[in-house]
């Protein structure tokens, strides 16, 4: 191998590792208090044709992870940001459900706001995007009080999104005869700031879970125009 192919091939090794691009610009914004995020949260009047929000929205008075998923975040730091993302719900967060046609658990969207200041936002996004597009965590083992399951982590595409964005799914088997590819939850999280907004859906393997546009999108640009 002649030496411009050796260089070509030690740069492309390089780019394999490389961080990954960082997607749309991080805009300075403070975090909101838990009644403006309650505020930003999609109203019924600006939800599309077909879609319903269950009331009310739900405040979160949790400050830590599950003692669960805190353990399993100790035994695989390298996945410690995706299980945050999953199951952290900071005090003064606030959630909402909607559904998109029936309620079948492919039609349900969880929309999660929460202010994190003084630098955190910034701070786990980074972590949790290494995490995933970075090939950090692939896969982990979590205690479920039945001898464990297994999860599969894998990154999700999120292009054209206006704020910095990370997206994931998680696979889980089930055993479940009905259901041998087992539930894909779906996530993406998106930052807006000190505050950041994350999305929820899931349903068995085999169909592909994918968030909706309609519902993201509208929620973003509220978020946005709430920080001013």
């Amino acid at each position: 191998m002649g030496t411009s192919s050796a260089a070509a091939s030690t740069s492309a090794a390089a780019d394999d590792h490389a961080a990954p691009p960082p997607g749309a610009a991080w805009r300075p914004a403070a975090a909101l208090s838990g009644e403006q995020l309650a505020a930003a949260l999609l109203p019924d009047a600006d939800l599309p044709t077909g879609s319903t929000a269950e009331a009310p929205a739900v405040a979160s008075t949790a400050t830590a992870l599950d003692p669960k998923a805190e353990a399993a975040a100790q035994q695989h730091p390298e996945c410690a940001p995706v299980l945050r993302a999953m199951f952290e719900r900071p005090a003064g967060s606030v959630s909402r459900w909607y559904v998109t046609g029936n309620n079948v658990l492919a039609n349900r969207t969880q929309i999660d706001v929460a202010g994190l200041a003084d630098g955190l936002s910034r701070e786990r996004f980074e972590a949790l995007r290494a995490a995933v597009t970075g090939g950090g965590c692939t896969g982990l083992r979590v205690d479920n009080g039945k001898g464990g399951v297994q999860l599969t982590v894998e990154p999700v595409p999120s292009p054209g999104l206006d704020v910095p964005a990370v997206g994931f799914q998680v696979r889980t088997p089930t055993g479940a005869v009905t259901s041998p590819g087992g539930l894909t939850r779906v996530y993406l999280w998106a930052a807006v700031g000190d505050n950041r907004v994350l999305f929820l859906t899931a349903d068995d393997t085999a169909h592909a879970p994918a968030l909706r546009t309609e519902l993201v999108t509208p929620q973003l640009k509220r978020l946005v125009a709430a920080v001013g």
